[in-house]
């Protein structure tokens, strides 16, 4: 009964036809790992135009806001630090200064368990500029071991402000804060 419910020619076609479906469709799965998904769902998933526009506004948007995202820390930092440094030194009169204070704090408030992007950027800029202005960098003040003595370093150099201009213009906020984050920094900001 078998040959007639399920004859040979109709099986071999059906097989043939299964094995090139597979063989097609494992040509269009690239050999190694894609780091563009939305690239690859464009390319390759079966979508409806409408989803294929839908899709591809995703993909552009993403690719317009990675360079924001990938800087955070480092541009809400440095936002916070000259918005600070031009209100207390330049604009605010005496009697302006609590109330600006009082909004100020609100800005870098660290959360209890929370991270906030303002405070972190902002902190770390501060030290950089006050570790450069000092000379607290570098290997010859890495190898100093007196208890204090790293501390108290001070070769009056003041490249503070030179240093801050070039990590803005060369850092991004994973090397930023891979370099500049250090253990001396999370123990002195809790």
């Amino acid at each position: 009964m078998d040959r007639f419910v399920n004859p040979a020619r109709t099986m071999r076609a059906e097989r043939e036809a299964h094995e090139a479906r597979a063989a097609k469709a494992g040509s269009s799965i690239p050999s190694s790992p894609q780091r563009d998904v939305l690239r690859f769902l464009l390319d390759r998933a079966p979508l409806a135009e409408w989803q294929r526009d839908v899709l591809s506004i995703v993909r552009d948007e993403s690719y317009y806001f990675a360079p924001q995202a990938m800087t955070k820390v480092m541009n809400e930092g440095w936002a916070t630090y000259w918005h600070s440094k031009l209100m207390t030194g330049h604009f605010l009169e005496a009697k302006e200064i609590v109330d600006y204070a009082e909004q100020h704090s609100g800005v870098v408030h660290m959360p209890a368990g929370g991270f906030n992007p303002y405070k972190v950027g902002l902190e770390l800029f501060k030290e950089i500029e006050n570790r450069w202005n000092k000379g607290q960098h570098g290997p010859a003040w890495e190898r100093m071991s007196e208890i204090g003595e790293r501390e108290r370093h001070d070769d009056h150099s003041m490249r503070g402000r030179e240093k801050i201009f070039e990590v803005r213009r060369v850092y991004n906020d994973v090397n930023f804060i891979d370099e500049f984050l250090t253990p001396e920094f999370v123990v002195k900001h809790n």
